[in-house]
């Protein structure tokens, strides 16, 4: 009899292949060991997208796939994968753009007090690339042009598949929508022929720009000890409370004294290390 090119049913007592108890493992692993935990609204589109993958290369359920690739390999293409397809890496350039004017300001009166040290800058969690670009783009609008090659700007991410697209530095319509013309004019090259439609960064800008693989959760990290300011901004929603306290602290580390830390906008913090003084909801600087 030829084959419907079904799934044979589990076996009693098993969960079905497929199901939100068969995910369950992968709910733990992603708890347990990369420290993310899913929300509800977003369980259904990790489990249809994570599915398609596995499907194609042949596994026949959640469990399988833990079985086959998570337990044995916790860090392997199976862990990676879930990471690239959990995390949320909604961005936009210029987002809460009171960040970047700071950031400005800072830079600048860093500039006039430090004439010859580089200024160095971080991005942590830096997605798709847009805000360490918008980091640049901000100074470069700002800056003399001798200036700028006294700044030292990285972005980092958790997901390889993120970095790839930042390091690439092209972009899509709707993923412009909001810079303004002159920024278009001034910082895009608009792509022709099979790439029509796209933008990407100009080299002035890509060239200030330099981007590592980091997770935030295990240290240590290989970045500089010294950044003036570092945005990590919508990272630590993936924290509990005891791991966002870490991962300040780690952060604290990384920042030399006087300089800055910039969270996100809609981030509830409880509290922060006390070598930080609050300067604002979102800002945070190290005290001396």
């Amino acid at each position: 009899m030829a084959s419907s090119g079904l799934l044979p049913p589990s076996p009693p007592g098993e969960p079905d292949a497929w199901s939100e108890k068969d995910f369950g493992c992968v709910v733990g692993f992603l708890r347990h060991q990369i420290g993310i935990t899913l929300e509800p609204h977003r369980m259904g589109l990790l489990q249809a997208r994570l599915r398609s993958r596995l499907q194609a290369r042949g596994l026949a359920s959640f469990t399988q796939f833990f079985e086959q690739a998570l337990r044995p390999d916790p860090a392997g293409w199976g862990a990676q994968l879930l990471v690239d397809l959990s995390t949320v890496n909604h961005t936009s350039f210029f987002r809460e753009p009171a960040h970047f004017t700071f950031m400005v300001e800072r830079v600048s009166a860093w500039l006039r007090e430090q004439p010859t040290s580089p200024i160095r800058l971080w991005s942590a969690g830096c997605s798709s690339g847009q805000e360490p670009y918008s980091m640049a783009m901000s100074l470069a609008e700002a800056l003399p042009p001798h200036a700028l090659s006294r700044m030292d700007v990285w972005g980092s991410d958790l997901s390889l598949e993120m970095l790839k697209v930042a390091a690439g530095a092209i972009y899509n319509a709707r993923d412009v929508q909001g810079v303004s013309q002159a920024r278009l004019r001034r910082f895009f090259l608009l792509g022709r022929g099979p790439r029509e439609g796209s933008f990407r960064i100009v080299p002035e800008i890509r060239d200030l720009v330099k981007f590592r693989h980091i997770d935030l959760r295990a240290a240590p990290w290989p970045v500089p000890t010294d950044f003036h300011m570092v945005f990590c901004r919508n990272v630590s929603i993936y924290f509990s409370d005891e791991e966002r306290q870490v991962l300040l602290n780690r952060l604290a580390q990384h920042i030399r004294p006087g300089g800055w830390l910039v969270m996100g906008n809609g981030e509830i913090l409880p509290s922060v290390p006390p070598m930080f003084r609050k300067h604002s909801p979102s800002i945070f600087q190290k005290e001396d």
